[in-house]
């Protein structure tokens, strides 16, 4: 007897099939999404073993030094230069996207402590 398809069972047993990953998976992708091994990636980023979150980006020195210098130059990036950066400092752009929304967030809280 085969299951319907999106019925609890068949829910069931499919993720039973994602808690298990094959060895060699594909649903591993690399930090930067350009698939190259994570051993040559700067920061860490792994997935947690629930799945759903990842791992805080532990940033060096020198690519801090780089974003809050583009941050002093510009607030906002473009698409361009975002994919510019990422590609410099061998982060993804979603990185750079996800720092630079932080970074001006942490700017208003500044901002507004001062008042």
């Amino acid at each position: 007897m085969t299951k319907a398809p999106f019925s609890v069972e068949w829910l069931s047993q499919s993720s039973q099939a994602l808690k298990s990953p094959t060895e060699g998976s594909p649903h591993r992708a690399s930090p930067s999404g350009a698939g190259q091994p994570a051993a040559e990636e700067g920061p860490e980023c792994a997935e947690e073993p629930r799945g759903g979150r990842r791992l805080r980006t532990a940033f060096s020195a020198e690519q801090i030094s780089t974003l809050e210098s583009s941050f002093q130059r510009q607030q906002y990036l473009g698409a361009a230069e975002r994919r510019q950066l990422a590609g410099r400092m061998r982060l993804s752009e979603v990185q750079i996207k996800t720092w630079f929304q932080n970074r001006r967030m942490k700017l208003k809280r500044q901002l507004q402590e001062l008042r």
